[in-house]
C-alpha cells in the first residue's frame, strides 16, 4: 500500500480591482478525510487515479479544499469523533453509528470470505468457521452475523486482528503463509488488491460473508457546517448520477454502475 499522504484542491479566488489593486485572497473552506487504503474507492492521495471516491468528492465538493490523508481505520474514525478530522471514507453504518451520514452511497459492497485456491474448504455460516484461523482488520464492521461471531471470547483464540496502513497486504500475507485459514474482506477491495499483486491465482473466494450493503462517507457530528456539507454531497453525486458522469468514473476503475 502506499505511504501516507495529502491531496487537496484548493480554489483560491482573487478579484483584480481596476486600479489593480487585487482584493484580500478568500481561501476556500477546508473539509479534512481520512480513511485508510480502500482501493479503488480511495487510495494514494497523490496518485494520478486516487480513487474513484476521490474523484467523485472532488466534484461534489469543488467548492471546498480537501485534506484527504490515509491513516488505519481505527484512527480514522478516532481523528473524526475527537474533532481532528471532518470525515470519513468507505463507511457502513455498522463502522460508525455515531456518525452522521448522507442519503446518497458512496457504493454497494459485501464481505467475502476468502481461502487459498488449494483449499477445499467452503463457507456455510459462522459453524463453519470452528477450527479455522481468521483474518480481519481492527474496527472494521463485516456485518451483524459475523460481528457478533468476532466479538464473541470464545472465538478470540482463533482471531488475528490487523492495524495499520497496510492492514490488507498483511493480511494477505498471514493467509499465503499458513498462519491463517480465512480471511474476510469486501470482494470489491479484495479482487482489486489481488490483481495488483499478481495473486488472484492463489486466492479464492470460498463463500460470501454478507451480501452487498451500501457504504458512505460519515462525519462528526459535532460540527454545524456538516448538514450543509452532506446536503451539497447528495446534490452532486445525483447530478453526477443524472448527468451520466457517475457511471463513466466507476468504469475508469473497473466498476460496474451500481
Amino acid at each position: 500500500m502506499k505511504p501516507v499522504g495529502g491531496f487537496s484542491l484548493l480554489v483560491i479566488p482573487v478579484v483584480v480591482m481596476a486600479a489593480m489593486v487585487a482584493a484580500p485572497v478568500v481561501f476556500a473552506e477546508t473539509i479534512r478525510l481520512r480513511a485508510d487504503n480502500w482501493f479503488p474507492v480511495n487510495g494514494d492521495p497523490a496518485a494520478a487515479r486516487p480513487g474513484y471516491g476521490i474523484e467523485v468528492l472532488s466534484r461534489v465538493w469543488s467548492r471546498y479544499t480537501l485534506d484527504y490523508r490515509l491513516m488505519p481505520w481505527a484512527r480514522s474514525l478516532d481523528a473524526v469523533r475527537a474533532g481532528d478530522a471532518d470525515c470519513v471514507i468507505g463507511a457502513f453504518p455498522g463502522d460508525a453509528p455515531d456518525l452522521l451520514y448522507p442519503q446518497q452511497p458512496l457504493g454497494t459492497d459485501g464481505v467475502g470470505v476468502y481461502a487459498l485456491q488449494a483449499d477445499s474448504w467452503t463457507y456455510d455460516g459462522v459453524e463453519s468457521l470452528q477450527w479455522r484461523n481468521v483474518a480481519v482488520i481492527s474496527e472494521y464492521s463485516y456485518g451483524d452475523v459475523l460481528d457478533q461471531w468476532l466479538a464473541d471470547p470464545r472465538n478470540a483464540i482463533r482471531i488475528q486482528m490487523a492495524h495499520g496502513a497496510e492492514a490488507l497486504e498483511g493480511n494477505i500475507r498471514k493467509l499465503l503463509a499458513g498462519r491463517v485459514d480465512v480471511l474476510l474482506e469486501s470482494p470489491m477491495i479484495m479482487k482489486n488488491a489481488l490483481r495488483r499483486l499478481n495473486l488472484d491465482h492463489l486466492v479464492q473466494l470460498a463463500g460470501e460473508g454478507q451480501a452487498a450493503q451500501p457504504f458512505y462517507i460519515a462525519c462528526t457530528p459535532g460540527n454545524p457546517r456538516v448538514a450543509e456539507w452532506l446536503e451539497a454531497f447528495d446534490q452532486g453525486v445525483q447530478g453526477l448520477k443524472d448527468s451520466g458522469e457517475w457511471g463513466e468514473l466507476l468504469s475508469r476503475y473497473g466498476i460496474e454502475e451500481q
